[in-house]
């Protein structure tokens, strides 16, 4: 998610696409498989991109920004369709009519290039309730809202491939059932100021999960966590977004458009290798700025493997000294990514810590064996992020970027004195993630156990 407090970072993300002179018959649902150019010819419609930007927030003028970046392409005859719905909010900005509802657009050209007005239709959306001639106020935060617009897309704007953009706020995991619209921090996304609700990570996974997207992409701080990959691994090919922060502005979508529709193939790898070319550029002076591919076919083996170098070194931990030593690692010498205002969720870099842990093995224990199980265990989760993260970005020039959820802070280095009971196996919290649900080596116990990394860190009792 776009985070406001974020280190040398400003919120937001911004995701917009722009569709221009490729259309029917404007403002209509009426729509085929094809598009079509000026002229009247057709192609079949590769690509229909749908772009969820959850601006009811302070992320709106964001918001307004990247939706005309989208409009700046001259998209000509590319085989691609671009939706944005887009809900406001009533006080962060009075341009366009500073109208404050949600509405569905079909990206078009501005033949003007980017000015600051929105000249794309609305379009009608039965399935959310929408007409373009009234106002309709949605819950982005709500599943369903995103599950029936991903249906509309399909049904109205058939295509070879179909991709997902997050824009607005993200914290990273989240699990549990909140009826409470908490400040900073939390972890979500389309975060809903009218409404003072946010979608949790396992209600996004129900959200599209067998939509058949190809690519599920995130313009938002802390997207690329295992976490998340791990609950959506099923739902999509290619996963693109940001192990930490990013700014308000987000993307920059007419380089991104301009990019993707000069290529011949339209291919996955195609708008994967886009959207990091981009981000490089526009993110080339940020200190922490990342951004990862992540192909999620392969996050199921990634689990396993992190779930195996958890485990050994969880089992390696027998007294303080073993559990200062990993202790000392993670906070001071592992590449991490937190919010500077706190309390705040820590994330660390799966590589970084991996590399950083094994070559402490011999602090850790004694035992040859299982120095020998942490070091294996290292290499084959190294090999598990090669193929799951094939590329990616970095400004420190680090690869194999994505992250996990260590521990809240409250304050630098200080750790809060337990995890939130959604982070806990066995607790009571409702509507856990996947990630938690299944973890095994890593994720906290209710009742801590000898071979939690996690518990062995936070909650073990060690006999003198």
């Amino acid at each position: 998610m776009k985070n406001i407090t974020l280190l040398f970072l400003v919120f937001a993300l911004t995701v917009s696409c722009q569709f221009g002179i490729i259309n029917d018959i404007q403002g209509t649902n009426n729509h085929d498989d094809l598009v079509k150019d000026s002229q009247g010819s057709s192609e079949k419609r590769k690509w229909t991109f749908i772009i969820y930007m959850a601006a009811d927030n302070d992320l709106e003028a964001a918001a307004i920004a990247d939706f005309n970046e989208l409009e700046a392409v001259n998209y000509g005859a590319a085989p691609i369709s671009i939706l944005v719905l887009l809900d406001r909010h009533n006080s962060y900005d009075m341009t366009n009519g500073n109208w404050s509802d949600t509405r569905l657009f079909e990206i078009k050209s501005d033949p003007a290039g980017l000015t600051p007005t929105i000249r794309s239709p609305r379009i009608d959306c039965p399935e959310l309730g929408l007409q373009k001639n009234t106002e309709t106020e949605l819950n982005t935060s709500d599943p369903l809202v995103l599950s029936s617009l991903i249906n509309f897309a399909k049904r109205a704007y058939p295509a070879e491939q179909y991709a997902l953009f997050i824009w607005g706020h993200g914290t990273g995991w989240r699990g549990g059932v909140n009826n409470e619209f908490l400040p900073e921090p939390v972890k979500a996304v389309a975060f809903d100021d009218s409404q003072r609700q946010y979608m949790s990570l396992p209600s996004f996974g129900r959200a599209v999960a067998g939509k058949g997207l190809s690519v599920i992409a995130f313009d938002t701080c802390y997207g690329a966590l295992l976490e998340v990959a791990y609950q959506i691994r099923n739902d999509a090919r290619l996963f693109v977004s940001s192990e930490g922060e990013i700014m308000s502005t987000g993307w920059d979508y007419t380089a991104l458009f301009n990019g993707f529709i000069g290529k011949k193939n339209y291919s996955i790898s195609d708008l994967g290798n886009t959207i990091q070319n981009q981000f490089s550029e526009h993110y080339a002076s940020l200190n922490n700025a990342t951004i990862s591919q992540i192909q999620l076919p392969q996050i199921k083996n990634l689990f396993s493997r992190f779930n195996d170098f958890s485990g050994a070194v969880a089992e390696a931990i027998a007294d303080e000294p073993a559990k200062n030593a990993v202790l000392k690692q993670i906070f001071h010498n592992v590449e991490s990514y937190f919010f500077t205002s706190f309390p705040s969720d820590m994330y660390i870099d799966i590589f970084d810590f991996t590399k950083k842990t094994a070559a402490i093995r011999e602090l850790i224990t004694t035992d040859t064996d299982q120095q020998e199980a942490i070091l294996e265990t290292a290499n084959k989760l190294e090999q598990a992020l090669s193929l799951a993260v094939p590329s990616s970005w970095a400004k420190n020039g680090t690869s194999k970027k994505l992250g996990v959820h260590v521990i809240p802070l409250q304050g630098i280095a200080v750790p809060s004195a337990r995890h939130e009971l959604a982070y806990i196996r066995g607790s009571m919290a409702i509507d856990k993630s996947a990630f938690v649900e299944d973890s095994e080596h890593w994720a906290p116990n209710a009742v801590p156990k000898n071979d939690s990394l996690l518990d062995k860190l936070f909650y073990w009792t060690y006999l003198q």
